[in-house]
């Protein structure tokens, strides 16, 4: 059994994880700047106009920045080549825009899978080889109530119990379909719907809500291991 198991097993547990994030994970800048995204979204919903504004897209690149994406090995692509690319793209994202995570049936999965993989294999978002960090956090930032975000330690630790590193478009992108399909899963077993998105801190969407509880997870770990250090 995965850690993202035992972390969804109940809304009680679940819950408790998404409320340790909200209280302990960064609350700065980057919180502000994801926060102002999202707004966005609420406000226009429509993505064909955000995508028109380079305002959005640079906003997008900023939260991008805030994690992590140009740091120690990560590199993102140049601001300009990120938006041809990202507006290249302008109509698979209007196609998956109206999705939902938490209301997919099993066909809407089969129909989501092959633009997704489009978008996911083709956006230019990293300079360097490894896509599926920086490819899934800006689909996150295009798509934020349909994917989560994933990164190399929490998101990958808890699915898979370690950092499964691969290298190219159709590899990484198995991987990203497991996990999009696994929080398919998990909204469905938790019943997890919009009332539960309230606006606080991180939780501004059914996807980041899955990956609030993971983030708070590892921190109540990380907080016990330093008690146990003090005792």
């Amino acid at each position: 059994m995965q850690i993202i198991d035992n972390l969804t097993q109940s809304r009680k547990s679940f819950f408790k994880c998404v409320d340790i994030c909200n209280e302990k994970y960064r609350r700065g800048d980057d919180l502000k700047l994801y926060r102002e995204l999202i707004s966005q979204h609420r406000e226009i919903a429509d993505i064909n106009t955000l995508l028109n504004s380079e305002a959005f897209l640079k906003k997008i690149y900023a939260s991008l920045e805030k994690w992590d994406m140009n740091k120690r090995g990560a590199r993102l692509m140049d601001f300009p080549k990120m938006c041809e690319s990202i507006r290249s793209n302008k109509r698979n994202l209007s196609v998956l825009y109206r999705y939902r995570l938490e209301k997919l049936s099993n066909e809407d999965i089969q129909k989501i899978v092959q633009p997704l993989k489009v978008l996911f294999c083709g956006l230019r978002i990293m300079a360097t080889k490894r896509r599926i960090v920086g490819a899934s956090k800006a689909l996150h930032f295009l798509l934020p109530d349909l994917v989560m975000p994933v990164d190399s330690s929490n998101t990958m630790l808890a699915f898979y119990g370690y950092n499964r590193y691969e290298i190219g478009g159709e590899k990484e992108f198995k991987t990203y379909a497991d996990i999009f399909e696994k929080s398919c899963k998990i909204a469905k077993r938790l019943n997890l719907t919009e009332s539960n998105v309230d606006g606080y801190g991180w939780s501004c969407s059914v996807p980041k809500l899955i990956d609030n509880a993971i983030i708070g997870f590892f921190i109540k770990v990380k907080d016990l291991m330093k008690e146990d250090i003090t005792r």
